[in-house]
């Protein structure tokens, strides 16, 4: 368990981080705006760092595009495969849809803020 000195000084020292942090941002800052060679380097570093994530972040839309491909398959299947004959329905297999419905509005919803995202990055 935690006592209070220990949250305490947990604290200070995040914040004394963040602080250091933020004079060392703006040193680097104001360095890298005053000299032209300095500042053309940190523009070009930046400008691959972006290219390096727009594609990281490319890779993993595809793969969470493919992950729920095949969850809505394996779903499909798994609803064909427990549907009664008739127009019946049992209680567990609709809180499977609403279960499955919520997951696949989930991934939807990640795979639509990785793209914005990646617009963004080319944008950019």
């Amino acid at each position: 368990m935690n006592s209070p000195t220990n949250s305490n000084n947990l604290l200070v020292n995040t914040l004394q981080q963040g602080f250091r942090i933020t004079v060392g941002a703006t040193a680097s800052l104001v360095e890298t705006l005053q000299d032209p060679q300095k500042r053309q380097i940190t523009f070009q570093d930046l400008q691959q760092q972006w290219g390096q994530k727009a594609e990281q972040w490319a890779e993993k839309g595809s793969v969470t595009e493919a992950e729920a491909r095949q969850y809505v398959e394996q779903w499909l299947a798994q609803m064909r495969k427990n549907s009664p004959v008739g127009n019946q329905s049992s209680g567990s297999q609709t809180i499977d849809f609403a279960t499955a419905q919520a997951e696949l509005e989930r991934l939807t919803q990640e795979i639509i803020a990785m793209k914005d995202e990646l617009a963004q990055s080319k944008t950019s």
